[in-house]
């Protein structure tokens, strides 16, 4: 294998020139240009920036000092109400469909069926649906 020589150009060993206009051109970094830093600093003042913080671990007093609380609940403020569906409908509960994945689906539309708990709570997912009975 030869070595390469550094006085020759790259399009020599096959690099293309990105300086042609290409839409390669525009997102490619120059290899001789260091990215620059941000404007601020960031996570320079938080634990675990050294080799022996993140060895020795953070200690809990300080990650409890870093807890934001959460927001309140609050009737006042919309977005802070709680989950905006809990009042809205009938709760479905756990559906399954006819066939329950066993058989071909013979139904063009989306059927089925309350089970209830079936041996366990619902999900989070199964307690947010609602049904919505038509007008």
């Amino acid at each position: 294998m030869t070595e390469r020589d550094p006085r020759s150009r790259l399009e020599d060993e096959g690099v293309p020139d990105l300086q042609d206009g290409t839409p390669e051109q525009a997102w490619a970094e120059d290899p001789q240009e260091m990215p620059l830093p941000g404007d601020e600093p960031v996570a320079v003042d938080e634990y675990g920036t050294t080799a022996e913080e993140q060895l020795a671990g953070e200690p809990l007093d300080l990650r409890l000092a870093r807890e934001q609380p959460e927001p309140t609940v609050s009737d006042d403020d919309p977005e802070l109400a709680w989950p905006r569906w809990q009042d809205e409908g009938e709760a479905a509960g756990r559906l399954v469909a006819e066939d329950e994945g066993a058989h071909p689906d013979r139904e063009k539309d989306a059927v089925a069926n309350d089970v209830g708990a079936d041996g366990g709570g619902y999900t989070a997912e199964e307690e947010a649906v609602r049904i919505e009975r038509p007008e």
